[in-house]
């Protein structure tokens, strides 16, 4: 669970970024080096993963669940870097939202990976209705995508420093 507590300190804080972005604190240019780093290092940790565990098919599923994460990261950097219009985005973030649901399901019993899907999914799809809609919830998406940086970066240092209370028991 290294890698995940990881990815997820760093998801914290391109969170966190990118809500100081949507509340017109940070420039976009300031916050696209976090969301290239956080989206690279999340798709160099699949690859390795997907390379030293084999074509397993839960390999697999995990993959796709962290490449969720890289890809929109990425995606928000570039829409940045090249000045692209959201809509694009917002409509993949409404694809992701739907897969993240069920994927929350595939968590349990780890409670606090459930809730934090849930947490997430609900975060994409405002970004949906913000970005592939255009409805005028700026505040309100930046205000739950602080709640989430915090939530998820504070799961990912609990994970790291092993007082996630659901980790694995170990023998």
């Amino acid at each position: 669970m290294g890698m995940l507590g990881c990815a997820l300190v760093y998801v914290g804080f391109v969170l966190f970024m990118n809500a100081l972005m949507l509340l017109g604190k940070l420039d976009g240019k300031q916050v696209a080096p976090m969301n290239i780093f956080t989206g690279i290092l999340i798709f160099a940790g699949v690859m390795r993963t997907v390379f030293l565990q084999g074509q397993e098919i839960v390999t697999y599923f995990y993959a796709m669940q962290s490449l969720l994460f890289a890809f929109t990261y990425l995606w928000v950097a570039a829409n940045t870097i090249w000045d692209l219009e959201g809509q694009g985005l917002g409509w993949y973030c409404l694809l992701v939202a739907v897969v993240a649901v069920p994927t929350a399901f595939t968590a349990l019993p780890d409670t606090g990976l459930f809730i934090l899907w849930i947490m997430w999914a609900s975060l994409w799809f405002m970004f949906f209705l913000l970005l592939g809609l255009g409805m005028q919830i700026a505040k309100a998406t930046a205000a739950w995508t602080i709640v989430n940086a915090v939530a998820t970066g504070v799961a990912g240092y609990f994970i790291l420093v092993q007082i996630w209370p659901w980790l694995p028991k170990t023998s």
